[in-house]
């Protein structure tokens, strides 16, 4: 059921995207510094979502790397701890009696 759901809210985004673009027909022109591009402003209007969701992947992306690398560091202290652990364990006692 859940998936129907998804397919249906995906499909009307999708139609809303396709009404956009065509009633946003119209050419804009872009300036940057190297020179001017004359494009439709759907095109535009994609092409700056799509720039958007690059970024946000990226920017994740460093956040995620950073996230795994401490849990590579604290697995490896647990493990050198576990060890530290059984070491102790195999030791003999003392009997002061």
């Amino acid at each position: 059921m859940l998936r129907w759901i998804a397919v249906i809210i995906l499909l009307c985004i999708f139609a809303f995207a396709l009404l956009l673009a065509y009633a946003n027909g119209a050419s804009v022109t872009i300036d940057y510094l190297a020179g001017s591009l004359t494009v439709h402003l759907s095109s535009a209007l994609l092409a700056a979502a799509i720039l958007g969701w690059l970024l946000g992947i990226l920017s994740s992306l460093l956040v995620i790397f950073r996230l795994k690398r401490e849990t590579w560091r604290l697995k490896r202290s647990v493990r050198d701890a576990e060890v530290e652990i059984r070491n102790l364990r195999n030791l003999p006692q003392k009997n002061d009696h």
